[in-house]
């Protein structure tokens, strides 16, 4: 059998789901408002084909999840205020695992894949709702109230991680839902200049820069860092292709969606999954980007003049300061320094020595989930009055939830970098290596990202973080087991067999039914997958 990609993915739903990106994208950016009456209205009919069409088919609800995650933040979906907790996203996860358990779908139900990260994954989550129960016990019941659906929010990404491996049960839907992914990536950089544009040249690069559909710069800049390079591994590792070459395209408008963020975490983050980009591909091809890197840096003409200028703006000459600036940085011990940290740069600084204060106090359990910004002002008096994040994730997580649920988030990401790289090394499917490549150059991107501030903590941002982990173990299956039903799905399998022109005996007879079927490819036989 050949792995031939436009033989194994159906393009129908890759050009529907295309389109609905798209549609979502003009919603976004028109900021369209639809009478209360049509929203109900669209809503009811269009739930009631999902939910037919999710009886015999379970991967069309999340393939609408998928498309839709981006743009989960700016449309919400809960149909103009009336449904505030059972929004679109929990319909579409309700939506998917009823069709999961419907006895009305083509294919057998298979069994959950047993990982250490499947374990480590769940208590991860289970750590951070106890956080949130013992807060409430210690705080009071307001406390629970307060921040029980933040929690939520901060679950589902997690909660998406199970859903995709109950629902991939096969090559063709992993390939789908990669696929989805990608367009939808492209959609949001295409959103984001668009929105550059519009907002044009204002004198003020806070003012300049996009938040698109995280609505927060340094946030957009993140989610680009982690998915893009998924365009890059397809074209590196099928580069002999010309067709392949077209990916580049939408690489270099996500490059151009960080550019106008004008985040410098977001062009460290950019970098970090260049070079384990690079790397992991060709160690030739990663000594050529070390050594064209250092050529940049030490010409930065080369550079984006963006990037460099807000790079360069990281730091401040004192005696260009004016008079409060200058009582500001003496305050705050840099007095008789002639260039100095910028201001943001130099808060960072403050909360995050506050922060290990913190961790020392409540190195254990932490302060409880969602409470830092209440926090912080006590164990770092310049920040009294004000509510600040931490700015790094893994800081934040070891402060609200104490050390040891850091050491399981660390053991998670770990372990999913360590399945995507096993991925990328034993695969033979062209398509999942490429797209081990592309999530593991992403996942340095998410190593570097969080070291500036807690990028995983949102849906639009973090969902496909999720969802591409359970593929990776999920493709890892697919390509070390040799059971027929993981490598096709049961349906497709018993399908083959029926249209052999050869009696079923004697495929029986043979030493397994995918061994007969690629010998009987090459004998052309005409076997429909």
């Amino acid at each position: 059998m050949r792995n031939n990609v436009s033989e194994r993915v159906s393009w129908k739903p890759l050009f529907v789901f295309g389109v609905l990106s798209l549609i979502l994208a003009y919603v976004v950016n028109k900021e369209i408002s639809l009478p209360l009456p049509a929203i109900v209205m669209g809503g009811i009919l269009g739930g009631a084909a999902l939910f037919f069409s999710t009886l015999f088919y379970p991967e069309i609800p999340f393939y609408v999840l998928v498309a839709y995650l981006p743009f989960s933040r700016t449309l919400q979906g809960n149909f103009g205020g009336l449904m505030t907790a059972l929004n679109l996203m929990n319909i579409l996860c309700l939506l998917a695992i009823f069709g999961y358990m419907s006895p009305l779908k083509k294919e057998k139900v298979g069994t959950f894949p047993k990982s250490a990260l499947n374990f480590a994954v769940f208590l991860f989550a289970l750590v951070g709702a106890i956080s949130l129960i013992r807060g409430s016990w210690e705080y009071g019941a307001w406390y629970m109230e307060k921040f029980i659906i933040p929690l939520k929010r901060w679950l589902t990404p997690i909660f998406l991680y199970f859903l995709t491996l109950l629902i991939v049960r096969d090559r063709r839907t992993l390939k789908t839902v990669v696929l989805i992914i990608m367009i939808a990536v492209a959609v949001v950089g295409l959103l984001t200049i668009k929105e550059h544009i519009d907002i044009g040249q204002v004198g003020s690069i806070e003012k300049e820069r996009v938040g698109g559909i995280a609505e927060q710069p340094n946030m957009l800049a993140a989610f680009f860092c982690y998915y893009m390079f998924l365009f890059g591994s397809f074209f590196l590792c099928n580069s002999t292709k010309p067709r392949y070459w077209l990916l580049l395209v939408p690489m270099l408008i996500c490059f151009r969606g960080i550019q106008v963020t004008f985040s410098r975490g977001g062009y460290l983050s950019f970098f970090a999954g260049g070079l384990a980009l690079s790397f992991f591909r060709s160690k030739i091809l990663f000594v050529f980007t070390i050594f064209a890197l250092v050529i940049a840096l030490m010409n930065p003409i080369l550079l984006p003049q963006g990037i460099v200028y807000r790079l360069l703006s990281t730091f401040k000459n004192v005696e260009q300061m004016d008079e409060q600036g200058r009582r500001e940085i003496a305050a705050e011990g840099y007095e008789g320094e002639e260039v100095v940290l910028e201001g943001s740069s130099r808060g960072r600084l403050i909360i995050w020595k506050g922060a290990l204060k913190i961790i020392a106090d409540y190195p254990f359990w932490g302060t409880g989930y969602g409470t830092f910004g209440a926090v912080i002002p006590f164990y770092a008096p310049e920040l009294r009055g004000r509510r600040m994040d931490a700015h790094n994730s893994y800081i934040i997580i070891a402060a609200e939830m104490g050390i040891p649920a850091l050491l399981i988030f660390l053991w998670v990401l770990s372990l999913i970098i360590w399945k995507t790289y096993r991925l990328y090394k034993t695969a033979k499917d062209p398509f999942l290596k490429a797209t081990a490549l592309g999530f593991l150059a992403g996942l340095f991107g998410v190593l570097m990202a969080n070291m500036f501030g807690s990028r995983l903590h949102h849906e639009e941002i973090s969902g496909y973080f999720w969802i591409l982990s359970a593929l990776m173990l999920r493709g890892l299956l697919f390509e070390t087991s040799t059971s027929p039903e993981l490598q096709e799905g049961v349906g497709k399998v018993k399908t083959a067999v029926r249209t052999l022109p050869i009696p079923v005996p004697a495929v029986a007879r043979s030493r397994s039914i995918s061994s007969s079927l690629r010998r009987l490819d090459k004998m052309k036989y005409g076997v429909k997958e």
